[in-house]
């Protein structure tokens, strides 16, 4: 079953990103209020996929999204936020981020973005597969 971390410092929009993601059955989400808590939850437990808020103290949105490009790559990370603009979805981007969502439409936009991840890591690791047992 994948795996959601939902990372915001507002337990408000951390229940309302988590919400929409558990409607999706087959679909698992954790909680982390802000990055540092991120990281040491994903040192423990890999999830399939991070929704992180750009706004956090500690550790910012953009400054998880390079941690976890660095350390964990495999491991894709949309950010929303409340105060988002083009700029700041580009450099987010350009960061590794894998999705920008605008918190205004995450009802809309947050599980189509997520499950578009899930089918692309599915469609990577049945590709790795195909491509361990070729070599074999």
């Amino acid at each position: 079953m994948p795996t959601v971390l939902v990372v915001d410092d507002s337990a408000t929009d951390r229940g309302l990103a988590g919400g929409l993601l558990a409607k999706d059955d087959d679909t698992t989400v954790t909680f982390a209020s802000n990055g540092r808590e991120a990281m040491t939850s994903v040192e423990s437990a890999r999830p399939d996929v991070i929704v992180c808020d750009l706004q956090m103290p500690e550790m910012n949105g953009l400054e998880l999204v390079e941690l976890m490009r660095q350390n964990y790559p495999s491991v894709p990370v949309i950010l929303m936020t409340a105060h988002g603009s083009e700029e700041i979805a580009s450099e987010a981007l350009r960061k590794g981020a894998a999705g920008y969502v605008p918190k205004v439409a995450l009802g809309q936009n947050l599980r189509p973005a997520v499950r578009r991840l899930m089918a692309d890591a599915e469609a990577d690791r049945l590709h790795s597969r195909l491509m361990h047992s070729l070599m074999q």
